[in-house]
């Protein structure tokens, strides 16, 4: 009877046990997607978290104590960011405002380009109702009074995020490990060898994963910009920061990187550094390309491919589904995210098939 009772019991703290392990990652969710800017602070928050975290384990083992091992990559990282800001934001305001100023050429210049496409269109196929020009001049003064409007809100909120990331990033440093404890003995006794295995798996395949991420997207921006540099093409430090930052969105990031740098070479003379507009455009589509084949024949092959291990069908999958649901950054962690449920998954498969054996 005793028997029974304590079974009972037993059986009733492990739901116990899980069912609270399950719900305090449920409220976290929910309070991630509802809490304005904070998912996003809390995913570049996760990014300093394992880009820090190496070093803080190295300081750690020399006997440092951790909060000053975790304050030693911080203010390093920081006295860098602002020697980097005091060097590069001069010249990067510079070609900004540059660019502000060419604008109004550019999309003149990009106007004509597609009234003459489309003469051309007209004149092959006969389409007299075809009115793109207009259409393109309709879009852009569109988009440009849109952007005057959200831009505030962008700059709040990039300065939200600015301020709150990496705040919530000494605190996962700090208290990491402590949580993740904390969270773990929540979990039933015989789960638990499951979770510590799985937790260890997913932490190093983030940690690879973003590691890697970064490394590929700033050698990508490097080539671009040494390229750019080499032929004197025009905002080259502007373009290549923004190829670097685009390549972190997988497949499509590359072409978005490439597409300012490309209109550039098609319509205005500030690109003309050859004097045939196709040698141009050559030229610079073959520095982005250049980029893409170091990334995609040496960075992803050796470096992320083996870290992910996903099928690139399931890899594009992953990536539509987080467009839809997210967005950009959706697009952004689809990849990591799929990594972890895949982990999972797997985990729970091998772990039902060894209890039934």
């Amino acid at each position: 009877m005793m028997d029974k009772k304590l079974e009972s019991r037993l059986r009733r703290e492990r739901w116990l046990k899980l069912s609270a392990f399950l719900l305090i990652h449920l409220i976290g969710i929910v309070l991630l997607f509802t809490i304005d800017n904070l998912l996003v602070s809390f995913v570049l928050a996760f990014v300093i978290n394992y880009l820090l975290a190496p070093l803080v384990s190295f300081f750690e083992r020399k006997s440092i104590p951790r909060h000053v091992a975790i304050l030693i990559p911080y203010f390093t990282s920081f006295l860098l960011i602002g020697v980097a800001v005091y060097l590069i934001l001069p010249l990067v305001t510079e070609q900004i405002a540059s660019l502000e100023a060419q604008l109004p050429t550019y999309q003149r210049d990009l106007l004509a380009l597609i009234g003459r496409v489309e003469t051309r269109i007209k004149t092959l196929v006969n389409l007299h109702e075809l009115n793109a020009t207009q259409t393109a001049n309709n879009w852009l003064i569109a988009k440009t009074a849109e952007l005057s409007t959200i831009l505030p809100a962008i700059v709040s909120q990039s300065l939200t995020v600015a301020l709150l990331a990496p705040f919530l990033a000494y605190f996962m440093l700090q208290d990491g490990r402590r949580i993740s404890r904390g969270l773990l003995s929540m979990v039933p006794n015989n789960l638990f060898e499951l979770a510590l295995n799985l937790h260890h798996q997913i932490n190093d395949q983030m940690g690879g994963f973003i590691r890697a991420r970064f490394l590929e997207a700033a050698i990508v921006g490097l080539v671009v910009w040494l390229g750019l540099a080499i032929i004197g093409f025009p905002y080259a430090p502007l373009l290549a920061i923004f190829a670097a930052l685009t390549n972190l969105i997988p497949y499509i990031g590359p072409i978005i990187g490439a597409v300012p740098a490309v209109l550039i070479a098609l319509i205005s003379e500030d690109g003309a550094v050859y004097q045939s507009m196709s040698v141009n455009l050559v030229v610079v589509t073959s520095i982005y390309f250049i980029a893409q084949l170091i990334d995609v024949l040496f960075i992803i092959p050796f470096v992320v491919a083996r870290i992910v291990n996903l099928h690139p069908v399931t890899v594009i999958l992953v990536i539509i589904i987080g467009a839809q649901l997210m967005g950009i950054l959706g697009m952004v962690i689809s990849i990591p995210v799929a990594s972890v449920l895949k982990l999972t998954l797997t985990a729970v498969y091998n772990h039902l098939l060894d209890f039934r054996a």
